[in-house]
């Protein structure tokens, strides 16, 4: 799908809810083939110049479950980028376009928060490992282009990549929280964490 324009976008995110919805009530009777067909039709649906992109009205500031975990996954299979930075309007500074940090606080209570963060620290490291090696080559790895993602995007980046790149970035950025707390399951959750499967 090339980008679409708001109204389609706010098709797809009532499409996402209601979906949500339908797994909530039955996650073990869910059709995840009806998921996969709002990922392929938003995987690059980032909005750019008219608000904020489908993945931002999705993900952010929700409590996540197995079923963002999903949508997550399938959507960087499917060519979503969750580093890329992206203006909301025509005036406005290019911005995430979804929210790291929200992600990271979210990850510190929420289980499946935990794990998406882990798969974006993944991304992270083959992305930006050419900024490593700029850096350990003597270049100012500030001149690179991905250095404007790295530095929106840190929260998601592991600190052990960050202190090669640019250590004053590091500290408040990407660490594997599996440790953390887990948060309250809800029901849905409960019935489905110990039958994860693979989308399709």
């Amino acid at each position: 799908m090339s980008q679409p324009d708001s109204q389609a976008i706010n098709r797809l995110v009532g499409e996402f809810m209601d979906l949500q919805e339908a797994w909530e009530n039955d996650p073990n009777g869910f059709d995840w083939r009806k998921l996969d067909e709002i990922v392929q039709q938003g995987a690059q649906a980032y909005n750019e110049g008219n608000g904020p992109s489908f993945h931002s009205l999705a993900l952010d500031g929700v409590r996540h479950s197995i079923f963002h975990e999903r949508f997550l996954s399938a959507l960087m299979a499917a060519g979503f980028d969750p580093f890329r930075l992206a203006s909301a309007g025509s005036d406005s500074e290019p911005i995430p376009v979804i929210d790291h940090a929200v992600l990271a606080e979210s990850a510190e209570t929420n289980a499946s928060s935990a794990r998406m963060r882990d798969a974006l620290m993944e991304r992270a490291r083959s992305l930006f490992e050419p900024l490593a090696q700029e850096a350990e080559a003597g270049r100012d790895p500030r001149a690179h282009p991905l250095f404007a993602p790295l530095r929106a995007c840190a929260e998601s980046v592991p600190d052990d990549l960050m202190h090669r790149i640019a250590p004053e970035l590091a500290g408040g950025g990407g660490r594997s929280v599996h440790g953390m707390k887990e948060g309250y399951l809800t029901q849905a959750e409960a019935q489905i964490e110990h039958q994860r499967r693979p989308m399709g």
